[in-house]
């Protein structure tokens, strides 16, 4: 019998899944972020042979059994990315039937089967990705923290930093969302936040996006700026994604990552920008979009 191989690499976790050739899922594993450029190349490689290694010990099956895979991973958008992380896959051991793609490719593919609308990532990064029916895609976004990542809960971490630093400067009236922020990192002062930050990963800095969400949702009216401003930052590259692949006004915008998933009223924000427009959460897992394109590989 043949099985299929589907990896979800985001900034945080990867998930890797090993299935039969109908989609059913045999074995689940999560383990830490492959994105290269955060990790580096050797912990990828690590990481991703642990996770195949791991699938195929608790199912007995045989590495030779394994038709296809998809690995759908953060940060390889671009053909030099292609080109490291393949060259890894061939040290690793990977099926002869394979393909490469990123994360929100196979996000959306979990979301619609044809693959066809437009995906908007909110996590510890963000992107926006689309296709259309003559099989053109585009990225608009996900450039990285430094550069961009408009929306994420990276962005929303750091502007609420930013904002009780400035808060304790006398530059902004203090609001509960200093309060939030401390007590979440267990400080006592904003002063301390300059050893704090030195030391923080990008995934700590986006976790404080809680602190924002609970603290907007007393009344904070900077907490609720911040969103709004990470919200409508997110509105833009939809309707750019939506312009450059000409899709009609009833296309459909997914939703997918641990701040949308996570909170409901960042949800119901963009809902409100596209009332034309079905924008809802993909319920099912990435990575088992992730497996739908291993399937068209042998189909």
């Amino acid at each position: 019998m043949s099985y299929l191989i589907g990896i979800d690499g985001g900034g945080t976790q990867t998930i890797g899944v090993i299935a039969d050739i109908n989609g059913n899922h045999l074995s689940k594993v999560v383990e830490k972020s492959t994105n290269y450029h955060v990790v580096g190349i050797e912990q990828v490689e690590a990481t991703l042979g642990s996770i195949l290694k791991q699938l195929l010990q608790n199912t007995g099956i045989r590495a030779t059994n394994c038709q296809a895979a998809c690995f759908g991973l953060a940060g390889v958008g671009r053909a030099e990315d292609h080109q490291k992380i393949y060259r890894l896959c061939e040290r690793i051991g990977i099926p002869r039937q394979f393909i490469l793609t990123h994360d929100a490719e196979i996000a959306l593919t979990a979301g619609i089967r044809s693959g066809i609308g437009v995906l908007a990532i909110s996590g510890t990064g963000s992107m926006v990705y689309g296709q259309n029916s003559e099989g053109k895609s585009v990225r608009v976004g996900g450039w990285g923290h430094l550069l961009g990542d408009e929306g994420s809960g990276y962005d929303i971490g750091h502007r609420g930093l930013k904002a009780i630093t400035q808060m304790s400067d006398g530059r902004r009236q203090p609001t509960t969302l200093r309060k939030f922020i401390l007590a979440q990192i267990s400080l006592d002062r904003v002063d301390q936040l300059v050893r704090w930050v030195s030391m923080a990963s990008k995934s700590q800095i986006s976790a404080l996006a809680i602190s924002v969400f609970e603290s907007a949702e007393t009344g904070d009216k900077v907490a609720q700026a911040i969103i709004e401003q990470a919200g409508k930052a997110l509105v833009i590259s939809i309707r750019t994604a939506i312009r450059r692949l000409e899709l009609s006004t009833n296309s459909e915008v997914f939703l997918s990552g641990g701040v949308f998933q996570n909170q409901p009223s960042f949800v119901s924000f963009l809902q409100e920008q596209f009332p034309e427009k079905t924008i809802q959460l993909i319920r099912q897992e990435p990575v088992c979009g992730a497996i739908r394109i291993a399937q068209r590989l042998i189909r």
